[in-house]
């Protein structure tokens, strides 16, 4: 039955089966029986498929088959997989692993790298993922003849090229995708729509739109095939969307959209229907044909209130928004707004995960910029900052909602209550065609804005990308060009009687050194003023830290790693593509840890060269170290954020580098650390994701707990980087200033040194995230603990050896007595 794709009702025979064969104890029948159904159930019914799988381990213990057992731990960790529950997943797969091993089974051990692969795949693990499925391509090399060797070396292939597709080695993918679809055998229809269909999204990636489009078309037919009317209703979709949005050719994505309509109606899955209705909804507001764009969102929207899905509800109201506003309605459209508004934060956390397959309709962001720009003209600043707050690194802001820290802290009397008399916060906003600032002090606040066409935001956000080599030798002139697209009348920026500047940027603000703006006096920012951005002032009500006291020599200080042991990446590796075959060694970056722990006066932990790994990072985490110093090489990928990573020596010799992804940083346990120093190139750039702004890898080590993020905004060369580090150490640890000032003072020392690295692209890349005004903890020198303690020691001695001295005389004058 299961051969022929009756999986029910192989189900029901095996659950007849399972009551006699229980009577009867243990038996390979039994465990073939659990087994099966374990299979089956382990994509729908994951708890269920869990027992099924352990009471198969039981039985096959009794019986004493390790292979038995091995199996019956993949089939939990295959469950446990789809249930999303990924540690406990790994460990079962991992025992599995182990077991075919002992009993040198390959055909398990390759059926589990596989699916440890995708567990480390859906944990953004991606050189751990690489590993484990090129693992299992050995394994199948070295059994080419074996009855399953045919079918698990195309399921490893495809697995390796879904993640070389995820992270950016598209030409890799590509080929394999093609080697598979053009073999003979081995695929399903279903399998090759598939393919098809990811072949589609990765040309659309590439900007080859023609070749998604046929892509696409043939995956349809492939669907159509197989009667997946989901499938073909999916690539339909696409189709229109690439027509639409990327071809332009408007009439033909209504009449895709038509079809994908038809279709749905037909079938009667309402679900389809409204999204057929959305997409054109959408492709018709761009035709101008605003009535029968409202009919067809007011009919999503009614479908979307009876099915209760409340993502097509929100977008169906953004969409009737717009068109208000066309119609110049303001009034009805920010009611529109505000409603869809409220149906996103309903949903906040799962919008995340939950993101339309495409961008064809606005991203969440719009609704939020719209509503932002009417409060805007409107001079609503309470309402304006809220809504700012409110549309940006909602899953930043997330991590630090508690009891305490709710979304409606996030006010402006709030804010203010949290500011010194001499600290200034300022929010910018960039929306579609106006730059905005809100600012506060304890005691004042302010807005501006200014409109600018598209045109001059596009060359504005262009000149912010093109830093640092569009500022020539008269940089302050350039950069005054630049600057004069920012709006006029933000009172702390020419004001100096605010030393202490809090900046929350927005959008391509984020990559904008702003202490190299004009304060009015000829001079820069920085002149007077210590700057810390933040990527959104939630960080300003945690407080201060509870971390401060002084500490003493024998404690944890610095966690250093650099010096990474470069090695060439070879044909194998996930990432070849992508230029990492050509990273040099950094000389200096040893010399550069070295001279940071030398100034430290507590314990450093230093992890240079070859052990300069990935896995003790990882155990280093949680040292209870305030200082946590990396040295290397960052790629910041600007189409991904989960390809963003740092690199680090390889595992073990022979083998390629290692890789810290990004979202892995998410994950670590920094709490307790003052300050994370990424000494490398790019660390705060990123994608820019509407909603979220720049996924830099300051956000991911303040998100982890990190007080504050010391990171780059472009490539500085590793020398000048060395020497930069060095006095800002200095400042930090010997001058014990806070962070946001040793930092200022740092680049003033390279701004007023009459030499080439005086100009901004030497020192104005290194930024602080998070919080500037505290200085890292203190640490008691051993010499200044044991001083006193010799002191003591001498003063007793002294004391000593005056009492002897007075018994001395007073035993000899009792002697001179007795003489006579």
């Amino acid at each position: 039955m299961r051969s022929a794709g009756n999986d029910t009702e192989a189900a029901k025979i095996y659950e007849s089966l399972l009551p006699q064969l229980r009577a009867q104890g243990p038996s390979q029948q039994l465990t073939n029986a659990l087994s099966n159904l374990a299979d089956i159930d382990a994509t729908g019914q994951y708890d269920r498929a869990v027992d099924l799988a352990h009471e198969e381990l039981e039985v096959c213990r009794k019986l004493g088959d390790l292979q038995c057992e091995a199996q019956a731990h993949n089939s939990a960790g295959l469950a446990m997989l789809n249930a999303g529950n990924y540690d406990n997943s790994a460990a079962e797969l991992n025992l599995a692993l182990q077991l075919s091993k002992q009993t040198r089974d390959d055909f398990t051990s390759v059926v589990t790298l596989n699916n440890l692969g995708n567990v480390y795949y859906y944990l953004a693990k991606y050189s751990e993922a690489l590993q484990t499925y090129e693992s299992a391509a050995e394994l199948v090399e070295k059994s080419p003849t074996a009855e399953w060797a045919f079918a698990w070396r195309k399921i490893t292939r495809l697995n390796l090229a879904t993640l070389y597709q995820r992270l950016g080695n598209d030409q890799r993918a590509i080929k394999i995708y093609y080697d598979e679809l053009n073999s003979p055998g081995g695929l399903s229809h279903r399998e090759i729509a598939h393919v098809l269909a990811n072949l589609g999204i990765l040309y659309r990636r590439l900007g080859d739109a023609p070749a998604a489009l046929k892509n696409y078309n043939d995956a349809e037919k492939w669907y159509a095939q197989q009667k997946d009317v989901d499938g073909e209703l999916g690539v339909i979709k696409n189709v229109g969307i690439v027509l639409g949005l990327d071809l332009g050719r408007l009439d033909e994505a209504l009449q895709t959209f038509d079809r994908a309509h038809a279709i749905a109606e037909k079938i009667g899955n309402k679900r389809e229907i409204m999204q057929a209705l959305l997409y054109r909804g959408e492709t018709l507001f761009r035709m101008d044909r605003l009535s029968a764009s409202e009919n067809d969102f007011e009919a999503a929207r009614a479908y979307a209130v009876q099915l209760g899905t409340v993502e097509e509800e929100w977008k169906a109201l953004y969409g009737l928004g717009k068109i208000a506003l066309r119609d110049h309605n303001t009034d009805l459209a920010e009611r529109r707004f505000r409603s869809a508004i409220e149906k996103i934060e309903s949903l906040r956390s799962k919008l995340q995960l939950n993101r339309l397959k495409t961008d064809f309709l606005a991203d969440k962001r719009d609704v939020y910029d719209a509503l932002i720009k009417v409060l805007l003209d409107r001079n609503d600043l309470p309402g304006a900052l809220e809504y700012m707050e409110r549309s940006r690194a909602r899953v930043f802001q997330d991590r630090f909602y508690n009891a305490k820290i709710t979304p409606a802290s996030l006010s402006l009397s709030s804010l203010q209550a949290r500011l010194g008399p001499d600290t200034a916060l300022i929010e910018f906003w960039t929306g579609p065609d106006a730059v905005a600032a809100v600012w506060l002090t304890h005691n004042r606040s302010g807005m501006a804005q200014k409109h600018l066409s598209p045109a001059q935001m596009d060359d504005f956000e262009q000149a912010v990308s093109g830093l640092p080599d569009n500022l020539h030798q008269n940089w302050q002139s350039d950069f005054k060009k630049i600057s004069s697209l920012l709006p006029a009348g933000i009172a702390p920026l020419v004001q100096d009687n605010y030393k202490h500047l809090v900046i929350v940027p927005d959008g391509f603000l984020s990559l904008f050194p702003f202490e190299l703006l004009d304060s009015g006096s000829g001079m820069p920012l920085l002149s007077h003023h210590d700057i810390t951005y933040m990527p959104s002032a939630v960080l300003l009500l945690r407080g201060a830290s509870p971390h401060q006291a002084t500490r003493l020599p024998w404690q944890k200080e610095l966690v250093g790693f650099g010096d990474p042991a470069v090695v060439g990446t070879g044909e194998s590796s996930l990432l070849a593509s992508r230029g990492e075959q050509h990273l040099q060694s950094l000389p200096s970056s040893r010399e550069e840890i070295r001279s940071i722990a030398s100034m430290s006066a507590g314990r450093t932990l230093l992890y240079l060269s070859l052990a300069d790994q990935k896995t003790r990072f990882f155990q280093s985490a949680r040292s209870g170290a305030p200082l946590l110093h990396v040295s290397t090489h960052a790629i910041a990928d600007m189409d991904n954020p989960e390809r963003s990573r740092l690199l680090f020596s390889p595992d073990q010799p022979g083998q390629p580098n290692n890789f810290l992804f990004l979202k892995e940083l998410y994950d670590l346990d920094l709490r307790g650390v003052s300050l994370a120093t990424l000494s490398a190139c790019d660390t705060e750039r990123g994608r820019l994701i509407p909603g979220e702004g720049i996924q830099a890898f300051s956000r991911a080590l303040l998100a982890a707990g990190s007080r504050s993020a010391l990171t780059t905004l472009w490539r500085v060369p590793d020398q000048p980087t060395a020497e930069f580090m060095k006095q800002f150490y200095f400042f930090l640890l010997k001058e014990h200033k806070t962070k946001a000032e040793a930092l200022r003072l740092t680049k003033l020392e390279f701004l007023r040194s009459g030499t080439e690295l005086a100009h901004p692209r030497f020192w104005a890349a290194f930024i602080l995230n998070g919080e500037g005004t505290e200085p890292v903890p203190r640490f008691i020198p051993w010499a200044a603990l044991v001083s006193p303690l010799l002191a003591v020691a001498a003063v007793l001695l002294v004391l000593i050896q005056v009492k002897r001295a007075k018994q001395h005389r007073a035993k000899t004058a009792t002697a001179v007595q007795i003489k006579q």
